[in-house]
């Protein structure tokens, strides 16, 4: 009885430390991209699987991804993809340095200022403080594609 209690105790712990390995900013539920403005610089930011799943397959399937940087006032700057997916855990209310993906037009935004009521699936958050969008004028070309680690 007792050589089974320790071969059921180091199979969990090798499961424990198996687990462990995972918990790393590019894993298969968390993963790092990075936002290139030419000749500004870039952004990180983070792609969160669980908060909008099918969304997040859909864009990790599609990059890169580039396109011309607009604004919706000076509360949301956003890039269009493309993509044509459904509403998926939509919210409206985001902080300064979430990602949101707008369902009506395809677009991946960066959320600038405090906004509520604009719904749209939530995807991730700026790794980073959000400073370098305020300084990309509206039309210059963004590059989106996986942060090398």
């Amino acid at each position: 009885m007792l050589l089974i209690n320790e071969q059921i105790n180091s199979h969990l712990e090798s499961k424990l430390e198996l687990g462990m390995i995972w918990i790393n900013p590019n894993s298969v539920s968390r993963i790092h991209v990075a936002f290139e403005a030419v000749g500004k610089g870039k952004m990180v930011f983070e792609l969160v699987r669980h908060l909008s799943p099918i969304t997040f397959s859909n864009i990790i399937k599609i990059m890169p991804i580039s396109g011309r940087l607009h604004f919706l006032g000076r509360n949301i700057g956003y890039v269009e993809t493309g993509l044509t997916v459904g509403a998926e855990k939509q919210k409206s209310i985001f902080k300064r340095g979430d990602l949101g993906f707008m369902v009506s037009n395809g677009s991946i935004c960066i959320v600038l200022q405090d906004i509520k009521g604009i719904n749209m699936n939530h995807i991730g958050h700026c790794v980073e403080d959000p400073l370098l969008l305020e300084s990309v004028d509206s039309g210059e070309i963004i590059f989106i594609k996986r942060a090398s680690s």
